[in-house]
């Protein structure tokens, strides 16, 4: 735990105990950026620095899947430029997906990248949150489809889930999603030393695979 909630804390003003599983579920539904902070020691285990680009990634991040939530038009899609080790893909690729089946079980999410051991190992980190004593204590409902529970697409009961695919690839061929999240389609590392035929699958990948992913068009945010 966080320590930002005290367990079986009793309602000013009330003679009810509301148990901790309760009050988590209720703070993390109101804010992601809450989510991330209870959360964040199931995959990382070094102690976090709360810069203030995190909860406003969080927040900007919710901003629109409220909107997907409510069927409503996406305002913009959003790409995120800040340097390696600042916390992107572990708020992005692990927490977001876990925090949106934790609202809505069914939502589907395509999380796409440059490798396949990448894709995986986020992947496998979603679904460690997923799979957590805490998550599943707090979010019961979110219950896995035993049928497909992997590293690489995991379902749940409800129809939701996460697939990873890749750049020129894994292929999300038969997959559509609510929200598409891209972590680095090329290799950072290698930007420099990118061949035309690697920048041109890439081009290729966003503007011509992955807006046939979309389960609305109008609705669907890539980030």
């Amino acid at each position: 735990m966080s320590g930002a909630i005290t367990p079986h804390s009793a309602v000013p003003g009330a003679n009810i105990t509301v148990n901790e599983a309760e009050l988590v579920r209720s703070i993390c539904h109101e804010s992601f950026y809450a989510f991330l902070q209870e959360f964040w020691y199931v995959v990382v285990p070094e102690k976090p620095v709360w810069n203030w680009h995190i909860e406003y990634l969080c927040n900007t991040f919710q901003k629109g899947a409220e909107r997907v939530f409510r069927g409503e038009p996406k305002l913009h899609d959003t790409i995120v430029n800040i340097p390696p080790g600042t916390t992107k893909s572990t708020i992005l690729s692990i927490m977001a997906p876990a925090w949106l089946h934790a609202r809505r079980p069914d939502i589907r999410v395509l999380a796409a990248s440059h490798t396949q051991n990448l894709t995986f190992e986020l992947g496998r980190k979603c679904r460690m949150v997923e799979e957590s004593e805490l998550y599943r204590k707090v979010f019961p409902e979110v219950k896995p489809s035993h049928d497909q529970w992997t590293k690489s697409l995991f379902m749940n009961d409800a129809g939701g889930g996460r697939m990873a695919c890749t750049v020129g690839g894994m292929s999300p061929v038969g997959f559509h999603a609510h929200f598409i999240i891209v972590d680095d389609p090329l290799d950072p590392q290698q930007a420099s030393r990118v061949s035309e035929v690697e920048l041109g699958m890439a081009n290729n990948f966003m503007s011509e695979v992955l807006p046939t992913r979309k389960v609305d068009k109008d609705v669907t945010i890539t980030w």
